[in-house]
């Protein structure tokens, strides 16, 4: 049995589809190009096929990271070949690479998150305003956001969790908003958060639940250093057991 982790596309045109529809789209995708993909045993078998982690309905994605587990038999130039032409438009193969039995499963391995967000603006712009009001918040040391669901409401500090600057600006009647922000085991801020804060809390020119967001990039951040599952640094040697 192979580990195959893939690097693929979520473009505009399947921008609506949830993550349990996106899952099942590329498990009939494989299925259609006859790749010999491994299934768990058991009375309800299922294809051994994980996503890095659930994006929200409505965002797009540069690259998504995919682990799907195949039988020897094949070659990753036969899955790429095989797989390509059945996938729906919208979902474009980046890159495969065999992982190695030991490496962590990507959902456990990525930790951090870089989107960007954009809307209309609405009424007047000043945007030296706008810049003295992103460094105002970029240099704040903690900001408590209270998150209301219907079952309850979660205060999170959000600043601990960004990773880098929010960087803002305004082209052609819309705001274009750039953020970096770490998963967490207890949880973390969604684009929304980011968005919703800036203009409620810091007076930014657009309205708080209008606009698009796509996931620029995913990675691996520690000690500062970002990198991928395909970068060759990525996985150093281990003396691990491997995964069963």
């Amino acid at each position: 049995m192979k580990r195959l982790f893939l690097s693929i596309t979520k473009g505009e045109e399947i921008r609506f589809l949830g993550h349990l529809d996106f899952l099942r789209t590329l498990e009939r995708a494989v299925l259609r190009a006859e790749i010999p993909a491994v299934f768990s045993e058991g009375f309800n078998p299922h294809m051994k096929i994980a996503l890095d982690a659930a994006l929200g309905v409505g965002v797009v994605a540069d690259l998504i990271y995919l682990e799907l587990r195949v039988e020897d038999s094949v070659s990753l130039e036969e899955v790429r070949e095989r797989l390509a032409p059945q996938l729906l438009k919208g979902i474009r193969i980046h890159d495969i690479r065999e992982a190695a039995p030991e490496w962590p499963k990507l959902i456990n391995y990525l930790n951090e998150d870089s989107y960007e967000a954009e809307g209309p603006v609405s009424g007047t712009v000043d945007e030296a305003r706008i810049q003295e009001e992103t460094a105002r918040f970029n240099g704040l040391d903690s900001f408590v956001y209270q998150r209301v669901t219907p079952k309850k409401v979660r205060e999170i500090d959000i600043m601990p969790l960004l990773t880098e600057p929010v960087a803002v600006r305004i082209d052609n009647g819309r705001a274009y908003v750039t953020f970096s922000f770490l998963r967490t085991r207890t949880g973390s801020i969604q684009p929304k958060d980011i968005w919703k804060i800036l203009a409620e809390s810091f007076h930014m020119p657009w309205m708080p639940g209008e606009f698009v967001c796509r996931r620029c990039g995913v990675y691996h951040r520690e000690n500062g250093v970002r990198m991928t599952p395909f970068d060759e640094a990525a996985f150093p040697a281990t003396t691990q057991e491997p995964e069963k």
